[in-house]
This record gives structure tokens, sequence and C-alpha cells, in this order.
């Protein structure tokens, strides 16, 4: 493993986040309990209550929490700067959890004050999270292309937040946006290409030649997928102003992210499925699977995003959405929860005492075979999912809830197994 050029000392106490990558399972399980208590027709279009709550699971419950507790343990390591009054988190963590139970619940018919307390929390919880972590990455004793994507994930969550929480009104009894479709579409856009893509790549860039031995990543390629992300972020915004006769608000909005597209679900993968490939060290580790295979769902994107656009049929919308927060993002970063939470409790726990009594080896930490558990079922769930939403069958989708649910419970194990060991 290698740790060169990382400010170690600079780590926030473990708990910090502990407590977010803790709260992920809770997400998956709010995902199955939408896909066993609901019908499979339901999830043919993407604004049914259901598809809208199942969605927001995913990225509220498990890709925002796990990304945010990233962004707490990365930043004071990778930018060498801690965040100011780190001591916040914990808040922060709690006023997302309120946030997301508030939203999840109107959605589900839920009363107009529970989007209010929601929309009330998830601002509060942005204010304190934004303004110390765009501090800490304002002035980083790093800089490199590393710190650049970080940047853009929080830019990008800024916007996407504030897109959010304006339309969120209208499921508090106060009014949608107008052309809610073109505003929808880019807040889809940032949050997946700007935040998640964004900072999936950042990470990378750093975990995948630390922890499994790969060449490091050039910096012109660095800077190609950056330059690209940025510019199909920028064109996505511009698309406000841009009027194409024959492409609807949407649509223009869509396609002008391409670049962005390009960058995190074709060159990206590419570049990182070969430099896994060409690894120096050939040892075994589960955790791979998880990279492996959530770069290749990334390689569906862009053809899944084009059939949304232009095929009538919205059941293709739903698909991508599915396979981009569950079987892209979601893969990725439960893959990285079974590598990173074992590093951190290691670190935290052992590393002091190395060379003055027997410690244990970080693989020793986690089983490779309750990371394989965890990935079969996380895999088994992204396909059976996928065949819910095309299918439409009840059956499926009670399939579904059932291995999402196990997927809870497992991850909820590994973390709980890991965290709990001591000294």
């Amino acid at each position: 493993m290698r740790t060169g050029g990382l400010s170690m000392d600079q780590a926030p106490p473990l708990s910090i986040p502990a407590s977010f990558f803790l709260t992920i399972p809770l997400g998956i399980l709010f995902a199955g309990y939408f896909m066993f208590t609901s019908i499979a027709v339901s999830f043919g279009s993407p604004w049914t209550a259901q598809t809208l709550a199942l969605a927001h699971a995913g990225t509220l419950g498990v890709l925002a929490m796990g990304m945010v507790g990233a962004l707490y343990q990365m930043t004071p390591v990778i930018a060498g700067v801690p965040v100011p009054m780190a001591r916040l988190a914990h808040i922060v963590h709690g006023l997302l959890l309120v946030g997301l139970i508030g939203f999840l619940w109107r959605l589900v018919d839920g009363p107009d004050y529970a989007m209010v307390i929601s929309i009330r929390s998830f601002s509060l919880a942005l204010i304190l999270f934004l303004i110390p972590m765009a501090w800490a990455l304002a002035r980083p004793a790093t800089h490199n292309e590393t710190v650049q994507g970080m940047r853009l994930a929080l830019a990008s969550l800024a916007i996407i937040s504030l897109a959010g929480l304006v339309t969120a009104r209208g499921f508090a009894g106060g009014p949608f946006p107008d052309e809610e479709m073109l505003w929808v579409q880019i807040h889809m856009t940032l949050a997946l290409l700007g935040w998640v893509g964004g900072l999936l790549l950042a990470v990378s860039w750093q975990v995948i030649p630390m922890f499994y031995l790969t060449s490091t990543f050039s910096k012109s390629s660095r800077q190609w997928l950056l330059g690209l992300l940025f510019m199909g972020l920028v064109l996505t915004l511009a698309s406000v102003f841009i009027d194409i006769g024959f492409l609807s608000r949407g649509q223009t909005a869509a396609v002008a992210a391409l670049p962005a597209a390009v960058a995190a679900w074709l060159l990206h993968p590419v570049f990182v499925l070969r430099n896994i490939a060409g690894r120096k060290r050939k040892r075994s580790d589960a955790s791979l699977l998880f990279w492996n295979t959530g770069l290749v769902f990334a390689l569906l994107l862009i053809p899944t995003a084009l059939a949304a656009l232009f095929i009538y049929d919205p059941r293709w919308q739903v698909l991508f959405g599915w396979l981009a927060i569950w079987g892209w993002a979601g893969t990725i970063l439960h893959g990285m929860l079974s590598r990173i939470v074992p590093f951190l409790v290691w670190f935290h726990r052992y590393s002091a005492r190395v060379g003055l009594e027997p410690v244990p080896s970080m693989r020793s930490l986690l089983s490779q075979r309750r990371i394989q558990v965890g990935f079969f079922l996380h895999t088994a769930s992204v396909l059976s999912g996928s065949a819910t939403i095309l299918i439409q069958a009840d059956m499926l989708a009670k399939l579904t809830g059932l291995l999402l649910a196990a997927t809870a419970v497992s991850l909820a194990s590994t973390l709980v197994h890991v965290l709990k060991r001591r000294k």
C-alpha cells in the first residue's frame, strides 16, 4: 500500500466518517422497502412517487452519506488542510438523516410539513457542511487534480442542492419552478456527473494506486478528464439560454452534458480497468470485484441515456437512473467501503503500535468471504432491479426488495464487524 504525498497526520477522528458510513445500510433498506411494497408498474415512469422515493433513497440515503463522510476524511489527508470545525460533522449527519426521513415520508403520502422539515434540515446541513469544506479546499497545502476534482464536486453539490430545494417546495405546498423539466435535467446531470462523478474520479486517482498497487494515472489523463467534465457541466448550465427547435429544453440540457458523460462513463472506466488489469500485485482482492463491475455498468450508461432521450418509453429513463445510482456509483461506493473502512480502523487503532508489539494486518480485519457475499447480493439486486423496470413483474420487484434488504444487512454487518475491532 502506498501513502506517499498524503497527510495522514491530518486525518479526522474515526467517528466522523464512520457515523456517515454506518447510515448507508439504512438508505439501502429504504430502497428495498419501496421496491418490496410497490407494484412493479409504478417503476415504469420516472415521475411516480415510488420512483422518486427509490431514486432519492439511493442518492440521499446512500451516495450522499458515503460521499460527505469521505470528504470529511479525504480533504485534510489529500489537501493537507484540516476542515474547520470538523466536529460539526455530527450535527450535519443528524440533519441529513432527519432531512432524508422527512423527504421520503412526504413522497409516500406524508403531510406537507414533512417536506418543510426536510427542506429546513437539508438547508442547515448544507450550510454547516459546505462553508467549512469550501474554506479548506480553497487553501490547500497540496495542489493537484484530485483537489480540483473535489472542488468541482463541492461546487456541483452547492448548485444541485439549491435547485433541489427550490423544486422540493412544490411538495411542501408551494409552487414548482417554471420549466420544471429543464431544471430537473440540470439537477440530475450535475448530481450524477458533477457531484458523484467529480468525486468518484478524484478518489479513484488516489485509492486505485494506493490500495491495489497499479500504475499511477498520468497527469495529462487526469487533466483531460477534468477538462471534459468541467466543459460538460458548464454547457449544461448554459443550456438554460439555448433553444434548439427540434429538441425539448430537457433534451438540450442532456445533450450538452455529453463531454462530461464521455469523461465519467467512457474514458475513466477504460483507464481504470486498464490500470487494474496491469497492476503489479496480482494477489486476489474481493473489493476489486466491485470496481470492475461498477466500471462495466458505467460503460452501459451512455447508450442507456441515449435510449432514454430518444425512445418514447419512460422505462428507459428509470433504467438509466437505476444503473447510474445503484449499478455504477453504488457498486463502487460499496467496494470502497470494504477497503477504506478496514484501512481507517487499522490506521487509527494499530498503526502507532507497529514495531512495538504484534498487530493484525489490515487484510485480516475483514475476510474476503464477507466482501464476496456483499458483492454477489449487490450485483444480484442491480440485475433484478433492471429486470423489474423492463418487465414490470411484481414478483421481480419483491425479489429486488429482498435482495436490497439482504445487501443492507450484509453491509451493516461488515461495517460493524470491522469498526468494533479494538486494540
